[in-house]
């Protein structure tokens, strides 16, 4: 008796020691190694049409912008060395303008130096008049010239008009009799209206 239960024990135990399931893991990464490094790099990924055109749109955006960038440098160099020229010219031609001059001052000392060794009225007026022609002829090579309004039919673009005076000549009525002021003109434009007198004929009364 007791051997026997001891023998159906042992028999029993060792049913419930032998598990008639088996556990199988169906995971894909445990079942397949290959799996493993397959999952673990991603599969490349070609962009699409639209993100294709976005970067190249992208791309020549960024192109353009550098180009007009580059542009205005250009540009703003071109300017300042436009400007750098110019002032440069400028600078010549002041000093061409005020070397013409000189010539003036130097007549102007020997007329006065002549005048000192023989006074006389005649030499230094000769002397001023050959200065004022000199002058005249430095301002005209420069395209300045004096308007010759005397006789002339009376023009307000011209002249200014600051009196009247009487003239017996019916041929200067309303024309310039005398000029107070010369004008001058610098091409078409009127750097100094001339001041004068505009006559007005009166008939003289007859006896």
């Amino acid at each position: 008796m007791t051997s026997g239960w001891k023998s159906g024990k042992t028999k029993m135990e060792e049913r419930k020691e032998e598990s008639p399931f088996q556990v199988t893991d169906r995971r894909f990464w445990v079942q397949d190694k290959a799996a493993i490094d397959k999952a673990s790099i991603p599969a490349k990924k070609y962009p699409t049409l639209v993100e294709e055109l976005k970067m190249r749109t992208e791309l020549a955006e960024q192109k353009l912008k550098e180009k007009v960038e580059k542009l205005h440098e250009e540009n703003e160099a071109f300017r300042l060395r436009l400007m750098k020229d110019l002032e440069k010219r400028l600078e010549r031609e002041k000093l061409e303008l005020f070397r013409n001059f000189l010539e003036i001052i130097d007549n102007f000392e020997r007329a006065l130096e002549a005048a000192q060794e023989t006074p006389s009225f005649e030499a230094l007026n000769e002397g001023v008049r050959l200065n004022l022609e000199l002058f005249l002829n430095k301002l005209k090579s420069l395209g300045i010239e004096s308007m010759d309004v005397l006789h002339q039919p009376f023009n307000p673009h011209e002249a200014e008009a600051v009196g009247v005076v009487a003239v017996d000549d019916p041929d200067l009525d309303q024309r310039v009799a005398e000029v107070l002021q010369r004008g001058f003109r610098w091409g078409e434009q009127v750097l100094r209206p001339a001041r004068v007198r505009i006559g007005q004929y009166q008939a003289g009364e007859k006896a």
